[in-house]
């Protein structure tokens, strides 16, 4: 066959190829973002459109008794929220609330999964009985612990009294030393087993070889806990303690329910003062504002959080 037929033959053949796979790439592409937008147009109807729409508000003279007139206000809304000692102490609330919740969430979570993953008998029926109130709702719970808080027939007191350890009922949800305190105790009975679960299967990951080498080497077992237990479950304990730190922030049902709030703004959390001044006093602009600087604190939390974690990784390791 003659040089130039093949030289001609091949060229064909080479830009046939070159096209086929362009088109195939291309085909890949169309394909790719058909299956993106879907989920990005749900995201940003759901979540990112409104996100927008509030913090505008946040910058409007919002008020649902005036709503035909909406002026631009700049930063007044903000302005007044940090120049009102209410907003300031709901939010130093808020932290006590949050980190007394999740701090005592993850220690008592961590002690019972040691003590679940210690090989003891009947393992298996106490983590289920241990887990149940986490699948328990969050109002059931709040109208579970209102019965035993009950000042006259609760059984909490029943059993402090019997014990002598109280004298008189104590008004735990009336009190405005203990109203924190309690709600702070009936969240965590329902979000420590989520802790204890996600504890427990990480440490049942940790190298069996490396806790032998330990004891090889004569390591007590504060040693091992130190050094090989708490390393090897850090990822674990990174997410779920910051998960527990944004679901409380949120928490609004278990001291809508249980205090409205009260005594005396004892149990006002940044969730009930968003909710009394945006629904309550119709300030939609100045709720909306609060919305925004709890956002804005969360992501700066996270950000510090999840670098300062990340580096405790790196030195363990």
């Amino acid at each position: 066959m003659d040089t130039k037929k093949v030289d001609l033959l091949s060229q064909k053949d080479c830009v046939a190829y070159t096209s086929k796979r362009y088109n195939k790439a291309f085909k890949d592409k169309v394909f790719a973002v058909a299956l993106v937008v879907p989920a990005f147009l749900m995201i940003s109807f759901t979540i990112l459109f409104p996100l927008l729409n509030v913090i505008r508000m946040s910058f409007l003279k919002y008020s649902l008794m005036a709503m035909q007139s909406m002026p631009w206000n700049n930063f007044a809304n903000y302005k007044a929220l940090f120049e009102d000692m209410e907003f300031v102490n709901t939010f130093g609330r808020t932290l006590v609330y949050v980190f007394s919740t999740a701090g005592l969430a993850l220690v008592i979570g961590f002690s019972t999964s040691l003590l679940l993953n210690s090989g003891i008998a009947g393992q298996k029926l106490f983590r289920g009985l241990i887990f149940l109130p986490w699948t328990v709702p969050t109002l059931v719970v709040a109208v579970l612990w209102m019965w035993i808080y009950q000042p006259q027939y609760g059984i909490l007191n029943y059993i402090l009294n019997s014990l002598h350890i109280i004298n008189n009922n104590k008004q735990w949800l009336g009190d405005v030393k203990l109203a924190l305190p309690s709600v702070i105790i009936a969240a965590v009975w329902k979000q420590m087993p989520f802790m204890m679960v996600m504890l427990l299967a990480a440490l049942q990951t940790v190298p069996k070889e490396l806790e032998e080498a330990a004891i090889i080497d004569g390591a007590t077992g504060i040693q091992k806990f130190f050094n090989i237990t708490v390393p090897c479950t850090m990822s674990v304990m990174k997410t779920i303690t910051l998960t527990s730190v944004i679901t409380n922030f949120q928490m609004f049902g278990l001291f809508f329910t249980m205090t409205g709030g009260g005594p005396v703004k004892a149990t006002t959390t940044l969730t009930i003062y968003t909710y009394q001044t945006a629904f309550m006093r119709y300030n939609m602009g100045k709720g909306a504002a609060i919305g925004v600087i709890w956002m804005a604190f969360l992501i700066l939390f996270s950000t510090f959080y999840n670098k300062m974690m990340s580096k405790k990784e790196a030195f363990s390791i």
